[in-house]
C-alpha cells in the first residue's frame, strides 16, 4: 500500500532530527515520503494534501542545507527563524494528514484500535509542535537555563512520539493490505537478500515441521500397534463358562 516506504522515509525525515549532527536525511526522507503518498493517495485523498505539504517541508528542508553550505543568510537572524518556523508548521500540517488518512483506511478496514492510536498519535504530535513552537518564540524571553531545560523536556517528548508514530506506521503496514490482496499471502520484501534469508529460514521451518509430523505419525502407529497386541491377548468377547 505504501506503509512500508513510510516506514523508511519518516525515519529519515524525523528519526534523525534528534541528533546533533545534519545529515541532511530530511531532504532524503521527504523525498521517500513523497512517493510513499503517492502510492497511499490511491486508498485515502488526504495523503494527497500530505504530498503538497511534503514538498512545501522539502523545499524549507533544502534551503535550510543550502545556507548551511552557502551561508546567503545569517543562522541567527530572522531569515533562518522564518525558515524554522516554517519547517515546524509543514511538519506538523503534514503529520495531521498521515494520520488523518491511516484513520480513514483503518475505519474502511475495520481496523477501530489502529484508527483510535491515529486519532491520539495526532493529538500527542500536535502537542509537541505546539511546545516547539513556543519554546522558538519566546526562548529569548527565558534565561538560558530555564531555555535548555524546557528544551531538553520537548526533545524528550518528540523522542517518544516519533517512536510511537513508527509503531504505528508499522502496525499498518503488518495489518492492512488492498482489497485485491491475498491477506494470508506472505509479503515479499524488494531487497533480494532479504527474501533469500526469509526463504532460507521457510526452508528450515518447513523441514522442522515435516519432522514433527513424522514423529507424530510414528508415535501414533507405535500405539495402535500396541493397542491391537493388547486386544489379542485380552480379548473382549470370552465365552462365559456354564
Amino acid at each position: 500500500m505504501g506503509f512500508g516506504i513510510l516506514i523508511f522515509g519518516y525515519f529519515l525525515a524525523f528519526a534523525f532530527s534528534i541528533s546533533q549532527y545534519y545529515f541532511f536525511t530530511d531532504i532524503i526522507g521527504a523525498v521517500v515520503m513523497l512517493f510513499a503518498f503517492s502510492k497511499l493517495s490511491e486508498y485515502n485523498r488526504y495523503y494527497i494534501g500530505a504530498s503538497y505539504v511534503c514538498l512545501g517541508f522539502l523545499l524549507l528542508c533544502s534551503t535550510n542545507a543550502a545556507s548551511m553550505m552557502f551561508a546567503f543568510y545569517d543562522p541567527t537572524g530572522p531569515v533562518d527563524l522564518a525558515v524554522d518556523i516554517g519547517k515546524l508548521v509543514s511538519a506538523c500540517v503534514m503529520h495531521v494528514f498521515i494520520f488523518l488518512g491511516i484513520r480513514g483506511i483503518t475505519m474502511g478496514a475495520e481496523a477501530h484500535g489502529l484508527a483510535a492510536k491515529a486519532q491520539r498519535n495526532m493529538v500527542m504530535t500536535g502537542v509537541y509542535y505546539l511546545a516547539a513552537l513556543t519554546v522558538i518564540l519566546t526562548s529569548s524571553f527565558m534565561s538560558k537555563e530555564t531555555s535548555y531545560y524546557l528544551s531538553l523536556a520537548v526533545y524528550f517528548y518528540w523522542l517518544i512520539s516519533i517512536v510511537m508514530n513508527l509503531v504505528l506506521i508499522y502496525n499498518c503496514f503488518g495489518k492492512l493490505c488492498p482489497a485485491d490482496e491475498d491477506e494470508n499471502e506472505k509479503k515479499r520484501s524488494r531487497f533480494a537478500i532479504v527474501n533469500k534469508f526469509n526463504d532460507m529460514f521457510d526452508e528450515l521451518e518447513s523441514k522442522k515441521q515435516a519432522r514433527r509430523e513424522e514423529s507424530m505419525r510414528l508415535a501414533l502407529e507405535e500405539a495402535e500397534k500396541r493397542a491391537a497386541e493388547k486386544a489379542k491377548k485380552h480379548p473382549h468377547n470370552k465365552k462365559k463358562k456354564k
